[in-house]
């Protein structure tokens, strides 16, 4: 936990058994977990990060990435999530997202982000197959839409 304190930078490369990380509520511009494999549960609300790489967290089940400025998210790769906060990022761009995830209310959360988002030429990259709740509302925004 080291929320709320004004942090500019946070190195957390070096805790790789980390599963818990809180630093919401700071001025974070980047955020690097790549090498927190373990990690369960991420609040990184209410920064400056404009990209999160998430990818290499497969056992990532509760993320919280509210009130950023999000250009791009890829969740593709966490389909164990169970609780997704996405919203407050209205500059998102590109939005990769798996087929299924292990909580419906994730894909809802997801199409939110797409509807709310500023730019009507995104992309959305669907993997593994058509996930209908976000496709509709990448289409219905006017972003292409990819199934890989």
């Amino acid at each position: 936990y080291c929320n709320s304190n004004q942090l500019t930078t946070l190195d957390v490369s070096k805790n790789t058994a980390l599963g818990y990380l809180y630093c919401y509520g700071n001025q974070l511009t980047t955020l690097d977990v790549s090498k927190n494999t373990a990690l369960d549960s991420l609040d990184c609300s209410g920064n400056q990060l404009t990209t999160l790489d998430v990818s290499k967290n497969t056992a990532l089940g509760y993320l919280n990435c509210n009130s950023n400025q999000l250009t791009t998210l890829d969740v593709s790769k966490n389909t164990a999530l169970t609780t997704l906060y996405c919203g407050g990022n209205t500059t998102i761009t590109m939005l990769a997202v798996a087929k299924t995830y292990k909580q419906a209310t994730v894909s809802t959360n997801l199409a939110s982000l797409i509807t709310n988002a500023t730019s009507t030429s995104g992309t959305l990259n669907i993997y593994g197959g058509d996930n209908t709740t976000v496709h509709e509302a990448a289409t219905a925004k006017g972003w292409t839409v990819n199934l890989k």
